[in-house]
């Protein structure tokens, strides 16, 4: 016989905060096409006081959470490295957009289609 907390358990929700992985295969830049691509980034707390951090190949950068912790869809936003500002939403299918937007000079924008998964 299965126990109420054992089936509780067992049919447990997917995880649906962070910590986030995420692989994106496709972007396009604005006034110009689309290419394939192949970034992998993850939505970390990486301190001890909690922060959240979008977190690459290329370092880390500071976001904040702007939608309710818990809750799909999850949205980021930072202004990060370079003069970069970014903004991830990750639905509640798991699909996700990631777009940033160039500051740092002559301004400029390209979104990433990808998926995220949650880690345990």
């Amino acid at each position: 016989m299965i126990r109420p907390l054992a089936l509780a358990l067992l049919c447990a929700a997917p995880a649906v905060a962070e910590p986030w992985d995420c692989a994106f295969t496709v972007e396009c830049e604005a006034g110009a096409g689309c290419e394939p691509i192949a970034v992998s980034l993850r939505v970390i707390a990486a301190d001890h006081a909690g922060d959240l951090f979008l977190s690459s190949s290329i370092g880390d950068s500071p976001v904040l959470r702007l939608t309710p912790p818990g809750t799909l869809p999850a949205t980021y936003a930072g202004s990060g490295r370079d003069g970069i500002a970014e903004l991830l939403t990750i639905e509640a299918d798991r699909t996700a957009l990631l777009t940033l937007h160039i500051f740092d000079g002559a301004a400029a924008a390209a979104t990433h289609f990808g998926t995220c998964e949650g880690l345990q």
